[in-house]
């Protein structure tokens, strides 16, 4: 038998080859010009890489070669989007392969393991452990990292619950209040009023209630967006302070009853707290609640008093007191006793018309005196300009002044204008009487002119301003002058008259003038008549809203086509002259309604003294102008001072 041998094979181990991580570098990109971009590439594939390098003006160079590129700068819009999108997803996928997942370097690593557990001995009982010892090892280690994020997560818990902790009570913050106003008015922002305001009141007596602060802030912010929301912010705000009370007290309390209690732990002869002064204290703390709330409703009335009465009161002492800086405060009481405007005016003016009296009384060296009021026309045996005085003296000093209060430098001030508006002058002259006998004597007569400036000289003497002429036209109005005893006659006498009325209709003066016959006095008449109730002024005689005695005769003759004037004056004692010169007086007997009847009620140096005029209407009545009180009136006939009667159209 032929045995062949056969060589043996040699042992051949085969080993696996380590495994290579192929990674690709990042694509580097660098701008060499603009809009000319050029790519350098991994060395795998350097030579499939083209460089560029700008040249000039579109002039490319590649290996050596100059080529021309299409220059990128002027393409369109989309062109350029594509290119830029195209590079931003290649930069993008480059990225993504640079990434190494977890599971792939265990993957890894368990070749790795493998591969050197096969070239030893025991290389699948070393795998067989390691699996066994990751299988038991794998819930601890994952229980362990569980708690510690637990603990961890708490620890954090803890320290969001430390940081939003919401400070109760008094320290609540402004700015906690407003965030969580914020936060539940959004919240209700979608909610009708009238739901919110049903919501707000279910939330404000459930804070009463439960009495806790969260909800407090709660009701306060959702009444923020309600039509309710100060009320219920008010209330929400007692209720809250009424809690931190309640806390206060009880703390308190408890901190009594706590040092009460370890003072009593000490030895005898250490203590110092007794139970008597505990439950003092106690029963202090507890009143301490009802007497703050005692004391917050009496000063809440209190302050509510206080503020009705400012109310009040303040807009009326600021216009008091307004007027008492003002002319007008003349026709207020006075603010001190003693002197006022008035009665210092009344002791002046009577100063002066004494001196006057005395001059013309004792006439020394003269046979008789007399006093003359230069250019008087009016009513009144006595003129005076007393009103006049007071009403320019608070109109030139009492505007921003209280210019009542007589004081030194007032008196002085009304002195002045008391010269200004109250002059006299004397004259003399000589009279021949003729006596029965046939023989004659001579008078020497000593005549004190008296002039009396009223309001209206004084407005152009003082220079007054539009606003200073509107006051004191103002204070001069009858209705005025009447709160300071003004009555509408004139100190000394006036002209008497009856049954003055005020104001006629239409029918009424058709009435009275149906029965004259001649037209000429009809129609004056008519005129007269149709001014009764118009206001009476010297000052504005000849603008057709005013009218004194004169002016009223005057332009109803004129009207009726009769001039009365004499030498261009329409005064009444130069209308008189006028007539009388004319040969148009008549007697008493022979009246006739539109006749003029003329006064003289003083001495004022005119034609026979004359210093008032009217017009006769027929049955005993008669029109005139009287005074600034009375204005126009129609009334009765008197016949007491009547110097002439005349008939202009005779």
């Amino acid at each position: 038998m032929k045995i062949k041998k056969v060589d043996d094979k040699p042992i051949i181990i085969h080993a696996k080859s380590k495994p290579k991580i192929h990674s690709h570098e990042v694509k580097s990109t660098g701008i060499k010009g603009h809009n000319v971009y050029s790519v350098k590439r991994s060395p795998k594939i350097m030579s499939a890489t083209t460089t560029t390098q700008t040249m000039g003006k579109g002039a490319v160079r590649r290996r050596g070669k100059t080529t021309y590129r299409k220059s990128t700068i002027h393409q369109n819009q989309e062109k350029r989007r594509g290119r830029i999108n195209q590079h931003n997803r290649n930069i993008k996928d480059d990225k993504k392969t640079i990434k190494t997942k977890n599971s792939s370097i265990k993957l890894v690593g368990a070749v790795g393991a493998n591969v050197a557990a096969n070239q030893m001995e025991g290389a699948d009982e070393i795998r067989d452990a390691s699996m066994i010892a990751y299988g038991v090892t794998r819930p601890m280690t994952g229980a362990a990292s569980k708690g510690a994020e637990f603990f961890r997560q708490k620890s954090l818990a803890e320290k969001k619950r430390k940081i939003k902790k919401v400070e109760s009570g008094r320290k609540l913050s402004r700015r906690q209040i407003k965030k969580t106003t914020q936060k539940v008015a959004k919240k209700t922002a979608k909610d009708t009023a009238k739901k919110v305001a049903k919501e707000t009141a279910k939330k404000t007596a459930k804070v009463a209630t439960k009495v806790t602060t969260d909800v407090a802030v709660t009701v306060a912010g959702t009444a923020a967006v309600g039509p309710l929301s100060p009320l219920i912010g008010i209330a929400a705000g007692e209720v809250v302070g009424a809690k931190i009370d309640h806390d206060d007290m009880k703390r308190n309390s408890r901190v009594h009853k706590i040092k009460f209690f370890i003072d009593k732990m000490n030895s005898q002869d250490k203590q110092q707290d007794s139970f008597f002064k505990l439950l003092k204290d106690l029963v202090m703390n507890r009143a301490a609640i009802p007497l703050k709330k005692m004391a917050l409703a009496v000063g809440g009335f209190l302050l509510t008093l206080i503020l009705l009465i400012s109310v009040i009161t303040v807009p009326v002492v600021t216009v008091v007191a307004t007027i008492y800086n003002s002319p007008f405060a003349l026709f207020l009481p006075p603010l001190e006793e003693g002197d006022t405007v008035m009665s210092v005016t009344t002791e002046y003016v009577a100063n002066f018309n004494r001196e006057v009296n005395t001059l013309a009384n004792e006439h020394n060296g003269y046979d008789s005196g007399e006093i003359v009021y230069v250019d008087y026309e009016g009513t009144a045996a006595s003129p005076s300009n007393y009103y006049d005085i007071m009403c320019v003296y608070m109109v030139k000093h009492g505007i921003g002044d209280t210019a009542t209060i007589m004081n030194d430098m007032s008196k002085d001030w009304l002195q002045d204008i008391v010269n200004d508006m109250c002059s006299y002058t004397t004259s003399s002259r000589t009279e021949t009487h003729e006596n029965e006998d046939g023989t004659t004597d001579s008078e020497t007569i000593l005549s004190v002119n008296v002039t009396l400036k009223d309001y209206r000289d004084m407005i152009t003497e003082y220079n007054f301003d539009e606003d200073q002429i509107e006051l004191i036209n103002e204070m001069m109005s009858p209705e005025n002058l009447a709160m300071i005893g003004y009555s509408g006659g004139e100190s000394g006498g006036g002209s008497g008259g009856g049954n003055s009325v005020s104001s006629l209709t239409n029918t009424e003066i058709e009435a009275i003038v149906s029965s004259i016959a001649d037209p000429t006095q009809k129609e004056t008449v008519s005129f007269a008549l149709s001014k009764v109730g118009y206001p009476y002024s010297q000052a504005y005689r000849d603008t057709g809203n005013y009218y004194d005695c004169s002016s009223l005769a005057y332009y109803s003759w004129k009207t009726a086509g009769v001039d009365i004037s004499f030498g261009g004056a329409t005064t009444a004692a130069a209308e008189a002259q006028g007539l009388d010169e004319a040969g148009k007086s008549i007697t008493e007997t022979d009246l006739q309604p539109g006749d003029l009847i003329f006064y003289s009620y003083t001495t004022n140096g005119r034609y026979k003294n004359i210093s008032h005029v009217g017009i006769y209407a027929g049955n005993g009545k008669m029109v005139e102008a009287k005074n600034e009180a009375e204005g126009v009136v129609y009334g009765d006939f008197h016949n007491g001072s009547v110097v002439m009667y005349a008939r202009p159209n005779k």
